[in-house]
C-alpha cells in the first residue's frame, strides 16, 4: 500500500494537521502511514471523542499507568459508551472519578444504557458535564424500573444544559422528578417516557430554549393521554425558541397556550398530534417569529381537515420560510387558502389521494403555486408514490414516499 503524503512532512507539520481529521480519516492514515508516525499515540487523538468500551484503562485486567492515563484523557471533553456488551470495571472508573481523571469530561453519550447502570451512576457525579445523552433499543417491559432508576441517577448534574433520552420501552414520567433541579438546563429531548405523569416536573426550567417531547414512542403509546391542562404547566417556559411536540393528542388553543401569543418560539413540529382542533392553529398564527412550521400526520392517523378559515391563521406569520401539512388538507387547491405567505420558500405537503395526474399537475404548477412567490421547492408526499423529481421554472418539485415512523428531510 502506497505512503500518504504526510509521511514525507516534519512530526509537528503532521501531527498539527492530524487535528482536523475525523476518525475515518484517521483510521485511513494509519493503514495508510507507517511506524515512524506513531500513530497509535492517544494524544495525536485528543480532538476526536474517547470510546470508553475501546479504552484500555475502563476495562479490567489489561495492564495500564499513569501516564498512560493522562495521555489518553488530555484535552478529551466526549466521551461515548457505544458497546452494549463491554464489560467495564465499575472500581477503574470509580477511581479516575474520584480522583479528577475525568474532570475536563462535559459530554456523555451512552448507548444501550440498561446494561451500563452502575457505569452511569459514576458519570454522572462528574463536576463539569452540560451534555449527557441516554439511548436504549431494549423493548422488554422488564427494564422500565431500572431504565428509570438510571435517570434518577442524573440527579447531581447540576451544571448541565443539554439532556436527550431516548428509550423503546416507555418508562414512567414519575422518574422524571430530577429534572426539576436542572434550572440551568437549554435543550431537553424526551421520548420513551408516559409524560402525563411527567410534564410537570419541567415547570422548573425557565432557561430551556429546545424542547422536544414525545408521549411514548413510535413502538408504544401510554394508556393515559397527555390533558390540555398538563401542557399549563410549561406556562413559565418562555424562552424556548424551538418547540417539538409528539404523541399530544387533541391540541386545542389552550394547549398551546404556554407558547401563544410568542415572539420567541422560531420552529414548531406537531408530529402524530391526532385529532387537532382548528383552534390550535390560531394559537400558532399569534407566534410572529415563526420560521418553520411542520404538522406530520401519517395516513392511520385520527386527524381532521383544516378548515380554510383557520389555515388563514398563517398568513399573520409574516417570517414563515418552511411549512409542513400532511394529511390535514383535502386537496391541492386548498394551498390557495396559504396566499399571504409570501416569505414561505419551502412547502411539504401529503394528500390522502392516489397519485398525481398530469392535468393536476399543470394546475399545480400553473395556477396554484404561483400564489407563493417566494417558493422554490415543493415536496409531495404520499405512502405509495415513487421518488422523482421535476423543475418548474426555478420552482423544484419532488415527489416522495412517507410512512408511519419515517425520518423525512422536511428543511
Amino acid at each position: 500500500m502506497a505512503s500518504s503524503p504526510l509521511t514525507s512532512l516534519p512530526y509537528n507539520q503532521w501531527s498539527d494537521i492530524i487535528q482536523f481529521l475525523s476518525a475515518d480519516d484517521l483510521k485511513s492514515l494509519r493503514l495508510s502511514g507507517n511506524r515512524e508516525m506513531d500513530l497509535s499515540e492517544p494524544t495525536l487523538t485528543s480532538h476526536l471523542q474517547l470510546r470508553m468500551d475501546k479504552c484500555p484503562f475502563f476495562t479490567e485486567g489489561r495492564p495500564c499507568t499513569e501516564g498512560m492515563i493522562r495521555r489518553w484523557l488530555v484535552n478529551r471533553t466526549r466521551l461515548v459508551l457505544n458497546d452494549g456488551t463491554a464489560t467495564l470495571c465499575a472500581i477503574r472508573v470509580s477511581y479516575l472519578v474520584r480522583n479528577g481523571y475525568l474532570d475536563g469530561i462535559t459530554q456523555i453519550v451512552v448507548m444501550d444504557c440498561h446494561s451500563h447502570r452502575h457505569i452511569i451512576a459514576l458519570l454522572a457525579t462528574l463536576p463539569n458535564v452540560e451534555s449527557f445523552k441516554l439511548m436504549d433499543q431494549c423493548t422488554n417491559r422488564d427494564i422500565q424500573d431500572e431504565l428509570g432508576a438510571i435517570v434518577s441517577s442524573l440527579d447531581r448534574l447540576n451544571m448541565l444544559q443539554s439532556l436527550d433520552i431516548e428509550f423503546d420501552c416507555v418508562v414512567s414520567g414519575r422518574y422524571l422528578a430530577f429534572i426539576e433541579g436542572m434550572t440551568r438546563l437549554k435543550h431537553l429531548r424526551l421520548r420513551g417516557f408516559d409524560l402525563s405523569q411527567g410534564i410537570k416536573h419541567m415547570r422548573t426550567l425557565s432557561s430551556i430554549e429546545s424542547l422536544h417531547l414525545c408521549h411514548g414512542n413510535f413502538y408504544s403509546s401510554p394508556e393515559q393521554d397527555i390533558k390540555e391542562q398538563d401542557l399549563l404547566d410549561l406556562i413559565g417556559l418562555n424562552k424556548v425558541r424551538r418547540l417539538h411536540l409528539e404523541g399530544f393528542d387533541c391540541l386545542g388553543a389552550s394547549g398551546l397556550k404556554p407558547f401563544s401569543p410568542s415572539a420567541c418560539i422560531t420552529d414548531l413540529v406537531l408530529k402524530h398530534c391526532q385529532e387537532m382542533d382548528d383552534s390550535c392553529i390560531s394559537s400558532i398564527g399569534e407566534m410572529s417569529s415563526l420560521k418553520s412550521l411542520h404538522i406530520i400526520n401519517s395516513v392511520f392517523d385520527d386527524v381532521e381537515y383544516f378548515e380554510s378559515e383557520s389555515i388563514e391563521h398563517l398568513k399573520k406569520l409574516k417570517d414563515l420560510k418552511t411549512l409542513s401539512i400532511f394529511y390535514c388538507m383535502v386537496d391541492f387547491f386548498d394551498i390557495l387558502d396559504l396566499k399571504g405567505c409570501d416569505a414561505l420558500e419551502t412547502l411539504n405537503v401529503a394528500f390522502h389521494s392516489e397519485g398525481t395526474s398530469k392535468e393536476e399537475l399543470d394546475v399545480l404548477c400553473n395556477t396554484i403555486l404561483p400564489v407563493l412567490p417566494a417558493l422554490k421547492k415543493v415536496r409531495i408526499f404520499s405512502d405509495d408514490g415513487m421518488h422523482h423529481v421535476m423543475h418548474k421554472g426555478g420552482l423544484e418539485i419532488e415527489f416522495a414516499r412517507f410512512n408511519f415512523g419515517d425520518l423525512v428531510e422536511l428543511d
